[in-house]
């Protein structure tokens, strides 16, 4: 409670400046939407949602504030065959989604998204970085299958597209203000207003403080809340010319995300550790409750992001140009073993990743018949990643003031002492360049049939450089090689072609085909020298038919059918170096799998004040080859499950609203989401399976009519349901396994302004 009175104090000061914007209005808070007119760019156009021949669930500003939904990670909730697993490595900031099984979660500078995230047509390559829980969204329109034709980035798996709202020539403010478990305060405010019949401006800003729900003895919880993030928007609109200057920033100042020792089995790594150091290790009893070593306890971010959109109308086409830089600057660790006093297990990492990119489109009317784009995109990404790994910390000064180097192993057998020094700084370096031309035109064949189609060539290249030291011996990881430089350079062709039906105005079929493109990297954890390289790129063959139908205001129905066929998946996977006896994280290639599956959502004015959401996800996910080593011996491990996909997602909304009287409007609601038991590693360890479980959220509100105020109360998670998200398993090396948890049950109470 402590940072209440000072939130209440800044939220006071940041809306003050928009009370003058304050106008008289039937209504201002906004109505809930049922999604039959939500407009979406999905096809780089504005249309309805229900017109475009492609599987894309979107939800607007008047879903997300009704909701609660303060994070992009938390439309998993709503569309079908989505999930995101949470930051790892200590770090809380990062997205990374799985669509229709496809995804990865590794953070590491050498790995790229295969779902891409887009804020105002600009990719986010990190997405740490990026602020996504302003006020002043428009929409999140979530895009299932492989995009390329349309967008920027080539992505294999799907694209999630969060479009800000553009100052117009309204003046509007929005603010709210919640206080919720844990003390966590949040405040937020955007304010938009016109300059001049050209000029108008909008500014958001925002600030949540709280404490951690995993307590640790020392007092500094994991996954507490310490951010401000702002953005400012300046919008031209005449003679032709509408230009977009957006610059954002954020600060997080936290403590490393929750996570949790599950389970630990002493190994050759641990006693050692308990003969020459301390103790180790011990599991906690409660994943509520762990500890952590000062040092490694941190998540801290900064960043600064900046984009300018032109478009210029010429009549019958318009050009269009999308430049953007980001600049993350982030410093996250994580204590695997469970202790303040113990440091055998943890890792630091110091992140740095700047992206410039350029994209030009040339939109042309096909005489009324239809649409061409036309686009090219360039794209340069410099990260750099500084990763201290810390295993037995100061085990090797131990081993020489005990005159054991060598460390004997066996009668007349023994090792260098510092072969056992595993404290480890990586010193991680990569270049990306991604050059492309792409094009999607549609035509209508007749006043109900319509074709589209699309290309894209996409070139990429990579230049990675690796250093590892060992701390304390001052001698390479990798014998003989201080350090070395890896490039290799990747293109494909990936077509798209699509027909739609308008059976009547409101029915429409469809039946695409479409191919991703994934480039190949480097193996950023090499523990020997053997496995210094790359692995290859991946590619995806989609077949989707689906339908959009509309009952007017009554309902909306759309059904997706698909089938993916994955070409050398690039798969994460944890096992241990036959060389070394270290652990490997490291990231491989699948011969082939298969992904099939159905999807349904429907949204349902039973009433007229009472209203049904839902969304089904079938999936069935399965390798048709694959082979991985372990052990040092090629292993067929096509029977394995792939993860974070679950054979069933669900999930149903109920919505009342009600007048209490004749300036009181209440609107209560109740969201259930439920996905069915799913492996969150490659290896499907047992300790790490998530089993089929839902999670039920509700809340109440009262809408203050013409005032513009409303009270939110809400309850997350309410039956305290506590699964896996999230984990690796180091069992047989280091001992121990890891795992994420999602959070407790969470109460929250929102004041809300809006003119």
């Amino acid at each position: 409670m402590s940072r209440l009175p000072f939130a209440v104090t800044a939220f006071a000061i940041l809306a003050s400046p928009a009370i003058s914007f304050a106008q008289t209005a039937a209504s201002r808070v906004p109505a809930l939407s049922d999604g039959s007119d939500i407009v979406v760019t999905a096809r780089r156009r504005e249309e309805r949602l229900q017109d475009v021949p492609i599987a894309v669930s979107a939800v607007d500003t008047a879903a997300l504030d009704s909701r609660g939904l303060d994070n992009v990670t938390q439309v998993s909730q709503i569309a079908p065959n989505i999930q995101f697993t949470p930051g790892q490595g200590g770090n809380s900031g990062g997205i990374a989604p799985f669509i229709r099984g496809v995804g990865e979660n590794d953070f590491i500078i050498t790995s790229d998204p295969a779902v891409g995230v887009y804020i105002d047509g600009v990719y986010v390559a990190r997405t740490f970085g990026a602020t996504t829980e302003l006020l002043g969204i428009d929409r999140i329109e979530v895009l299932r299958g492989p995009q390329g034709t349309l967008f920027g980035k080539n992505t294999v798996g799907g694209a999630i597209n969060i479009v800000s709202a553009v100052p117009g020539r309204e003046q509007k403010v929005a603010a709210d203000l919640r206080y919720g478990s844990f003390d966590t305060v949040r405040g937020r405010v955007y304010a938009e207003t016109p300059l001049s019949d050209a000029w108008s401006l909008g500014i958001a800003a925002r600030g949540e403080f709280g404490e951690g729900w995993q307590k640790i003895p020392s007092g500094d919880n994991l996954g507490n809340r310490n951010v401000v993030a702002g953005k400012i928007a300046l919008h031209y609109d005449g003679d032709g010319l509408d230009a977009v200057l957006q610059v954002d920033g954020l600060r997080r100042r936290q403590h490393s995300a929750p996570h949790s020792m599950i389970a630990f089995t002493p190994t050759f790594f641990s006693i050692l550790q308990s003969t020459f150091l301390a103790p180790c290790c011990t599991v906690p009893g409660d994943i509520d409750r762990t500890d952590s070593t000062s040092s490694l306890n941190r998540d801290r971010t900064d960043a600064i992001n900046a984009s300018l959109t032109l478009s210029k109308d010429l009549g019958s086409a318009t050009i269009k140009a999308i430049t953007a830089y980001r600049h993350v600057d982030a410093l996250f660790g994580r204590d695997g073993d469970a202790s303040a006093t113990v440091n055998y297990a943890g890792d630091i990492h110091d992140e740095k990743a700047r992206q410039i990119s350029q994209e030009l489109q040339l939109s042309l009317d096909l005489g009324g018949h239809g649409t061409l784009l036309l686009g090219a995109f360039a794209y340069r990404e410099k990260t750099r990643d500084n990763t201290s790994l810390i295993v037995a910390d100061g085990l090797y000064p131990a081993l020489v003031a005990a005159g054991l180097d060598p460390f004997p192993i066996a009668p007349g057998f023994a090792i260098p002492a510092a072969s056992l020094d595993f404290n480890i700084d990586f010193r991680n370096r990569q270049r990306t360049d991604n050059l492309a031309l792409f094009a999607n035109g549609n035509y209508g064949l007749t006043g109900r049939l319509s074709l589209e189609l699309g290309a894209r060539y996409t070139w990429e290249k990579k230049r990675f450089f690796q250093s590892a030291m060992r701390i304390y011996s001052g001698e390479p990881l990798l014998a003989g090689t201080p350090g070395y430089h890896l490039e290799k350079s990747w293109d494909a062709f990936t077509p798209r072609a699509s027909l739609s039906y308008r059976f009547r105005p409101n029915l429409m079929g469809y039946a695409s085909y479409s191919r991703g493109f994934r480039s190949g990297g480097f193996n950023g954890r090499p523990t020997s020298v053997e496995e210094i390289g790359s692995y290859d790129p991946e590619h995806l063959t989609a077949y989707e038919a689906g339908i959009k139908a509309g009952f007017g205001r009554i309902a909306t129905i759309n059904l997706a059918v698909f089938r993916n066929e994955y070409r050398d998946q690039q798969i994460l996977v944890s096992t241990v170096s036959p060389a070394t006896g270290l652990i490997i994280v490291r990231n491989e290639n699948a011969g082939r799998s298969r992904i099939q599956g159905v999807e349904l959502e429907g949204n349902f004015r039973v009433a007229p004040r009472f209203t049904l959401m839902g969304a089904l996800g079938l999936l069935d996910a399965r390798y048709l080859d694959y082979v991985s080593v372990i052990n040092g011996a090629p292993t067929d491990v096509s029977n394995r499950k792939l993860k974070q996909a679950p054979d069933i997602t669900a999930n149903a909304s109920a919505v009342y609203q009600m007048p209490l009287s004749d300036t009181v409007e209440g609107v209560f609601r109740v969201d259930v989401a439920y996905k069915s038991e799913v492996y969150v590693d490659a290896e499907n360890t047992p300790l790490l399976r998530q089993p089929d479980h839902a999670m039920l959220n509700a809340s109440a509100e009262l809408r203050f009519g013409d005032s513009g105020l409303s009270v939110r109360a809400g309850v997350d998670n309410i039956t305290d349901r506590r699964i896996v998200t999230a984990g690796y398993d180091a069992s047989t090396s280091f001992g121990f396994t890891e795992a994420y948890y999602s959070p407790p049950r969470r109460y929250s109470i929102t004041l809300a302004w809006r003119h």
